[in-house]
């Protein structure tokens, strides 16, 4: 963990002073705008992303010990969580939708996970809505995971019709009271600008790694993702709901990638945290003899797509 933090932390120091403070161009807010476009110091930027990052690492380890979907006390999760997302310096150079997007989706997953078999989960399921709604007004990435939420409270058999009403509700009440309120004007309301990432934001030959670089988080994600469930099946019904409504926020971001291209940066970071927790399922569930490898070898390769986005 020790060697994950050091590296990840030399990656995210060379991304601020080796790596162009390229911001994407065009608001992708609904109504309000969006991260890229906020007017943040760039030093104060890179340091609130960075501490959002480590939050994220510590609150992932955190989770696993409350709900134990990860049968292992090995830190791998947050080990191979900083070092996959530390690895793209497009993303951590600055505070981006794509950190952000992924702490609404840890603090969602936390709130999804205490409704398991519960009778009543319209509160939670309110609060999970509010916040996706609250986020779309800044990015509009946010509203593709209110599905992964709505079929991980069926998942965890505690979304009826009133969960349906209150999910509803919340996704309607931010909206509603920003402009009953006069905090939103009608008129800031506007179809988000889509960046090109293929004119004018990145060349070629870096288009080229990242899309390798992401690829590689996509197949490994799916692959292990297969892979683990064969033991999770098997095992705890909880354990297997938890990991299943994991999966299913994975899956929401691989569709949104190569659906939402233009706009896939804002996906990668929640990306990385349900790969890293598919390699920390592989370590715990199939005990292998040299265990490290599968830290070390993609923690090798994803050092090595870094650098190469740095040159390119």
């Amino acid at each position: 963990m020790a060697l994950a933090a050091a590296v990840a932390g030399a990656m995210c120091v060379l991304s601020l002073l080796a790596a162009p403070a390229t911001r994407l161009s065009g608001g992708q807010g609904i109504c309000l705008p969006s991260p890229n476009l906020w007017n943040i110091p760039e030093l104060w930027s890179w340091a609130g992303n960075v501490g959002m990052i480590a939050v994220m690492a510590i609150g992932a380890t955190l989770l696993n010990r409350h709900y134990n979907f990860i049968r292992s006390t090995q830190p791998v999760l947050p080990a191979m969580f900083l070092v996959l997302t530390a690895s793209n310096p497009i993303i951590n150079e600055y505070l981006s939708a794509s950190t952000l997007i992924c702490a609404v989706n840890l603090i969602a997953l936390t709130i999804l996970f205490s409704c398991y078999r519960q009778d009543n989960a319209t509160q939670q399921m309110f609060v999970i809505a509010t916040l996706i709604s609250v986020g779309s007004m800044f990015q509009y990435a946010f509203i593709p995971y209110i599905f992964a939420y709505i079929i991980g409270a069926v998942v965890m058999k505690a979304f009826r019709f009133k969960e349906f009403l209150a999910t509803c509700m919340g996704l309607i009440a931010p909206y509603w009271v920003g402009v009953g309120m006069g905090l939103i004007d009608v008129g800031w309301f506007s179809m988000p600008e889509f960046t090109d990432l293929f004119n004018g934001y990145a060349q070629a030959p870096e288009l080229f790694v990242l899309m390798l670089s992401v690829g590689t988080a996509i197949f490994a994600g799916l692959l292990l993702g297969v892979n683990n469930s064969i033991k999770l099946y098997a095992g705890n019904s909880k354990v297997n709901a938890l990991n299943l409504a994991i999966d299913l926020v994975g899956i929401v971001s691989i569709i949104c990638v190569l659906i939402d291209f233009s706009n896939m940066l804002a996906y990668l970071t929640t990306l990385y945290l349900t790969v890293a927790v598919q390699i920390a399922n592989l370590c715990a569930l199939w005990h292998f003899r040299k265990e490290w490898l599968i830290v070390f070898v993609p923690a090798v390769i994803y050092t090595g797509f870094f650098i190469a986005l740095l040159l390119t």
